[in-house]
């Protein structure tokens, strides 16, 4: 009876641990990379609205944690989903692309971004949601700083792990083993030629 059934692709232990350790180090910046956001949000809640004692009455806590807070919540789970399962899609469709040298197929991918209406989007719902934290009332600064900074270095890391798969050819999620030219050549003048030698053979 077999229960388990081991890798057959074989990697030198040196190549595994090499790859692991790449990956690591790669996961380390960039889990670092929302700290600076944490930085700057954490004190200005703090020193502003906690030192200040503003926040909000009682009466409307309830209904931002009832109301506005599971509405925003659920809005932006449901963006960064389809964000991220929009863009990893490219990113795989990119890889295989360079993978079988299909040149038509990685120009037609290679500039392709997610458009920045959706970013400022998935940036006002965090907000809405990151505010409504920041503005309920805590009765120790620990508590607060706690929920503030973990929320913003969530909704950071979301952001950046999304920006780092939408763009392959840049940052720590890069494509290796890009065939020369690829990435340098005008692709918009070279989709442009195609299409209008397309327009000629078409029928009218």
């Amino acid at each position: 009876m077999d229960l388990f059934q081991k890798n057959k692709r074989f990697l030198s232990y040196w190549k595994l641990l090499t790859k692991r350790v790449e990956t690591l180090l790669k996961c380390l910046i960039l889990f670092s990379y929302p700290l600076l956001t944490v930085a700057i949000i954490t004190p200005l809640w703090y020193f502003v609205l906690y030192q200040n004692g503003i926040c909000l009455s009682p009466q409307t806590e309830g209904i931002v944690s009832a109301a506005w807070i599971p509405t925003f919540g659920i809005l932006y789970s449901i963006m960064a989903s389809v964000v991220m399962s929009t863009v990893w899609a490219e990113y795989k469709k990119v890889r295989v692309a360079v993978k079988r040298y299909d040149f038509e197929a990685f120009c037609d991918l290679r500039d392709e971004r997610m458009s920045p209406l959706v970013y400022a989007l998935m940036r006002m719902l965090s907000f809405a949601v990151l505010a409504a934290f920041a503005s309920l009332k805590y009765s120790r600064a620990i508590d607060g700083a706690i929920l503030v900074s973990g929320m913003t270095y969530m909704f950071s890391l979301v952001m950046w792990v999304i920006k780092e798969i939408d763009d392959p050819f840049s940052g720590l999620w890069f494509i290796k083993r890009m065939p020369d030219g690829w990435l340098t050549l005008d692709v918009k003048a070279y989709r442009q030629r195609r299409w209008d030698k397309m327009k000629e053979v078409s029928p009218q």
